[in-house]
């Protein structure tokens, strides 16, 4: 992580804006899923958001400005049976991204969650969905949107959990 930082400071500058969307889990109930399983999600989704996250920290602090954005998934808030792994993992990298903010929003640096409350429509999502409309996929780019609009919010009215569901979604 921190040889590819470099690299990006290096060829691009200090980095304003950090989208930190990693998300990996295994399927599985407790029973099923094992320490391997619940270690390598976890390391994705709360290691990985935190160390690219002090890789960029210390110069949106001298600037004063930045924002980070994780990408976050509903599993954080409400776990299923089978998401054992999953939703530890994303439970954490939510509590961390809260902490962050909590911390940083002080040092004008505006740390927000998307919590995506959907199938993500990939082509491996379509393919093992085959027979789902449209309407029932969050689009990639909708996301993004999401993303790109809350690093241009004004420090006076900052949010920090935003929630990104189909309308069709029968929450």
């Amino acid at each position: 992580m921190a040889s590819a930082f470099d690299s990006i400071r290096r060829d691009l500058g200090e980095v304003e804006v950090l989208v930190y969307n990693a998300g990996s889990g295994v399927w599985g109930s407790i029973e099923e899923a094992t320490a391997a399983d619940f270690e390598g999600a976890w390391r994705v989704n709360a290691l990985g958001g935190f160390l690219a996250s002090k890789q960029v920290i210390p110069a949106m602090k001298r600037t004063g400005r930045g924002s980070i954005v994780f990408v976050g998934a509903t599993a954080s808030r409400k776990a299923g049976a089978r998401s054992a792994a999953f939703s530890a993992a994303k439970g954490a990298q939510r509590s961390l991204a809260e902490s962050m903010a909590r911390a940083l929003w002080p040092a004008a640096i505006h740390v927000a969650l998307i919590v995506v409350d959907g199938v993500v429509d990939l082509p491996r999502t379509r393919e093992r969905m085959p027979d789902k409309p449209d309407s029932f996929f969050i689009k990639p780019d909708d996301v993004a949107e999401i993303g790109f609009r809350l690093t241009q919010q004004r420090p006076s009215a900052w949010s920090f959990e935003v929630e990104a569901r189909p309308f069709r979604e029968t929450w």
